[in-house]
């Protein structure tokens, strides 16, 4: 009686009841074993990738920045398809599967809100600010109460007031060098903390003088090198960044020091001459009311207002150094489509706009004089172009197509003079590398030609080449390379990596100073890497340029800096 009972009940279950509970979540789970499996090899190959990126770069040809773009855009993948799992696979009561889909997908936000990492070069993580530790700028160092008067007028023969020296372009003749046995031991003689942003030092007479953020005031600071105290400091409300924060805070350029002036230009075009005995100002351009530029704003997470271009595309902040040339000040422009000028030149004691040159918008480098193709021209790398400019009057002499923006792929390198007929352009990101390009002057006009190009050497991101006898030397990706100039091909690489540091060629070695705050010595040699010393400088981010006063390399992060005396001996 009670098997035929049973019968007819389970005769009666409606057959779709089943599914329905299913379909409803009865509490049983089901272990995502797939999703394991595919999460565990989505990150061995993440893994992989960053750790054989030297072979990745070779196979491929590209850097460690697309690498991990694309490995956050498959841990992102890799995330949706866990929240979708728990929301239609898991089998979970509806409660459980909400509750732990909507945890899943805020992990990555509250990480970031929380521990806030802070990204280099490549995307990388170079350090972390939690939410409990204070991201503001430290406060400005106090400038003593006696009158100070700083003497930038008189000139040694240890100063390095250019940016990248006194040629631009970051090669350094001396009568000693540096001794690669006691290297490693150099005297620190001081360090402390500076405020945000990538300027260079620049020095004279022993003072050296950079560009810093402090809070909302973008700041121009001068230092004794003795002893690193600051003598005085110029302040104008501006903070610069970007849009998404990925260039960081603060101004970019580094200054210049001439005839005991200082002269320089910041993150959001505040153009400015000081007196280089206290820091007042002789004369102030607006770039943004001169060339017709927009500022956008808003408020960071500090709570302090920052502004970017609006109606350019310039994205990073102006970077370019001035130049000075005779009586002219040079500085790169830019400005909304249909009213560019990609030079201006102002009086270099007034003040007063003396020409504008060319029309294409400009880029990151610096403007660099130099004789090639029998004329001395002012040589730029604007935003898709190399140019030459007629320094008198501001006339294109030449252009000559070069890939390049200036928002995302940004060209950020010098151009290097390679001879009296040839000059190289190079540049970071997939559509990068080096390019050798023949100046022939006929007849007056000079007409560009490409002598050949690489797009797997030379891509420097966020710093120049320096050359020594039919080579140049390079952070190439972030690796440091030799290539030689005839052909372009590539002599050899250092695999371990250097980040996007600086480089200076003294006599024949070089000084590297990593992005993560080691300064190497490196004989500057086609024969292979043969590094002679290194040492730990300072913390941060290292994107600034270096500045060698004599044997004491000033050196600086957005966050520290630093003298150190290098030890030497007669050549």
């Amino acid at each position: 009686m009670n098997d035929q009972t049973d019968s007819s009940r389970r005769a009666n279950v409606d057959p779709y009841e089943h599914a329905r509970t299913a379909a409803s979540g009865d509490g049983r789970g089901r272990f995502p074993k797939k999703m394991f499996i595919f999460t565990g090899v989505v990150l061995l190959l993440i893994i992989l990738a960053s750790t054989f990126i030297s072979e990745v770069e070779d196979v491929l040809g590209i850097g460690l920045d697309i690498v991990n773009v694309i490995s956050i855009l498959c841990a992102a993948i890799t995330l949706v398809l866990w929240v979708g799992w728990f929301l239609i696979f898991s089998r979970w009561r509806w409660w459980k599967r909400l509750l732990t889909s909507a945890l899943v997908a805020s992990l990555p936000f509250l990480f970031v809100f929380i521990f806030g990492p802070v990204l280099g070069g490549d995307l990388t993580i170079q350090r972390w600010e939690p939410i409990w530790t204070s991201r503001l700028e430290p406060l400005p160092d106090s400038v003593s109460r006696k009158p100070v008067t700083v003497d930038l007028s008189t000139e040694t023969s240890d100063d390095f007031s250019m940016f990248l020296g006194e040629n631009r372009d970051g090669t350094i003749t001396t009568d000693f060098q540096f001794e690669r046995d006691r290297f490693s031991s150099a005297t620190q003689m001081w360090k402390h903390g500076i405020g945000s942003g990538w300027s260079g030092f620049v020095a004279r007479n022993g003072y050296a003088v950079t560009m810093e953020q402090r809070d909302d005031q973008e700041c121009i600071t001068c230092y004794r090198i003795e002893t690193g105290q600051l003598q005085w400091l110029y302040r104008h409300t501006a903070r610069h960044h970007d849009v998404m924060n990925l260039g960081h805070v603060g101004p970019r350029a580094t200054p210049a020091i001439f005839d005991g002036r200082v002269y320089a230009v910041g993150a959001v075009g505040n153009c400015v001459c000081l007196n280089g005995a206290d820091g007042s100002v002789v004369w102030q351009a607006d770039l943004n009311e001169i060339l017709g530029v927009e500022l956008a704003s808003g408020t960071d997470e500090d709570g302090l207002g920052f502004q970017y271009e609006k109606n350019t595309p310039l994205a990073w902040g102006r970077s370019g150094s001035p130049l000075i040339m005779g009586d002219l000040v040079i500085v790169p422009g830019g400005g909304p489509a249909g009213s560019v000028s990609t030079l201006l030149a102002f009086d270099r004691l007034t003040g007063e706009i003396r020409w504008r040159g060319g029309r294409e918008m400009i880029a990151y480098g610096s403007p660099v004089l130099a004789t090639v193709a029998g004329r001395p021209q002012i040589l730029l790398t604007a935003e898709s172009k190399v140019m030459g400019f007629e320094p008198d009057t501001g006339e294109t002499l030449w252009s000559f197509s070069r890939p390049g923006e200036s928002n995302g792929g940004a060209n950020t390198s010098q151009v290097s003079v390679v001879s009296e007929s040839h000059v190289l352009t190079s540049n970071g990101y997939p559509d990068g590398g080096g390019e050798l390009i023949a100046l022939n002057n006929a007849d007056g006009e000079i007409v560009a030609t490409s002598i050949w190009r690489n797009t797997r050497v030379l891509k420097t991101k966020l710093t120049s080449p320096v050359l020594l006898d039919g080579h140049s030397y390079s952070l190439s990706n972030g690796f440091l390379e030799c290539a030689r100039l005839a052909d372009g091909e590539r002599i050899w690489k250092q695999r371990g990596r250097f980040g996007h540091g600086q480089l200076l060629l003294v006599n024949d070695q070089i000084l590297l100073h990593s992005e993560s705050g080691t300064l190497y010595l490196i004989n500057a040699t086609p024969n292979g890497y043969e590094e002679l010393g290194s040492f730990s400088t300072v913390n941060g981010i290292c994107w600034n340029t270096l500045c060698l006063y004599g044997n004491r390399i000033l050196i600086r992060s957005e966050i520290e800096a630093a003298c150190f005396e290098l030890p030497t001996s007669d050549r």
